[in-house]
């Protein structure tokens, strides 16, 4: 029988190898950085992980496992959704804002660089990004059904669109270095939801 595999070690690979490649980009991280931040030699990298792609998509893995495991769906968080969208965006301008809005996302960077480079990157990617728009629209779709939207609520459009705000004012604000982009964009990401509440639109055609 084949010694078996080092669970804690392999973990704490997975874990500086994405410290690293957020830092410096699939391209540019080299597996002797990824062995000198685990305080352990190349040759012991490679014996988890025979080559770079490898390690890189394990690391997505990785970071796909510890999505589901938080269950990262802010807007079943609490039962009004545009005010989970709003937190969301406030919560990242203080995260970026605290490390002058360097590094961006680590899935949007790797998506950026690597989806036309290779597609083993990008079905992994996809589908971080899939199984997030999946479970906002699902949760939209619920609220939609007790009543609180509308129905003309595109549940699909709108998680996509919160999504693609969320990922675009991280570069706005990396490449301006400016904290603020995240609450002009959280309101607009806010405001795609607060149109369709249903109680608002009693309110208009009421008058008041």
């Amino acid at each position: 029988m084949g010694r078996k595999p080092n669970v804690a070690a392999r973990e704490r690979i997975l874990k500086e190898a994405e410290h690293v490649l957020h830092l410096k980009g699939y391209g540019a991280a080299c597996m002797e950085e990824i062995a000198e931040a685990c305080k352990t030699t190349k040759a012991n990298v490679f014996h988890h992980y025979g080559s770079k792609a490898e390690l890189a998509l394990a690391v997505l893995d990785y970071k796909i496992e510890e999505f589901r495991s938080r269950r990262v769906a802010p807007l079943c968080t609490q039962d009004a959704p545009e005010q989970a969208v709003a937190q969301m965006f406030q919560d990242a301008a203080k995260l970026f804002g605290g490390n002058g809005c360097k590094a961006g996302c680590f899935m949007g960077n790797i998506a950026l660089e690597m989806s036309d480079q290779s597609e083993a990157f990008r079905n992994r990617v996809g589908r971080f990004f899939a199984e997030w728009t999946a479970g906002m629209t699902a949760c939209l779709e619920r609220r939609k059904a007790a009543g609180y939207f509308d129905a003309d609520l595109d549940a699909r459009a709108a998680a996509e669109a919160i999504a693609s705000l969320y990922e675009g004012a991280i570069m706005l604000a990396r490449t301006q270095r400016d904290p603020t982009i995240f609450r002009r964009v959280g309101a607009v990401a806010r405001s795609i939801l607060e149109t369709h509440k249903a109680a608002n639109r009693r309110r208009q055609r009421h008058g008041t």
